[in-house]
């Protein structure tokens, strides 16, 4: 798949329990940003904010970081082999586009393994 290009729940929950069995095995650091669409006078519609924000993140995303739809308001960023320093630098760059183009959005940042309970604990792993 593209950078461009965003994917799907099922996708996402794969590549997010990879990402932690592999952290666990190689101690390796990974981040999970969470969009979460708020109401807003933007005048954008649900529809048209998320395609506007799968759009702006996939743009501005590294080439191994992976994007998609975690729910029907909620974008997902999972940042691979990410330090804590790596997800500030991150979190600035992808709020800094998604406000100038899909609008309003509640952001959440988790950095595996300080937020490794956490992490596996989001609703995002759980059957939808």
């Amino acid at each position: 798949m593209a950078p461009s290009e965003a994917h799907d729940r099922p996708y996402m929950q794969s590549r997010l329990r990879e990402e932690i069995a592999r952290s666990k095995r190689h101690g390796r650091q990974f981040g999970v940003l969470v969009f979460e669409e708020l109401p807003s006078a933007d005048g954008l519609r649900l529809r048209q904010k998320l395609e506007y924000g799968l759009k702006a993140l996939s743009a501005t995303a590294r080439n191994y970081d992976i994007v998609g739809r975690a729910y029907e308001d909620t974008i997902a960023v999972l940042l691979i082999e990410t330090d804590a320093r790596g997800m500030r630098d991150a979190l600035f760059r992808f709020r800094s586009c998604m406000s100038r183009q899909a609008g309003t959005w509640k952001v959440i940042a988790y950095h595996y393994p300080e937020d490794a309970e956490t992490i596996e604990a989001l609703p995002l792993l759980s059957a939808a």
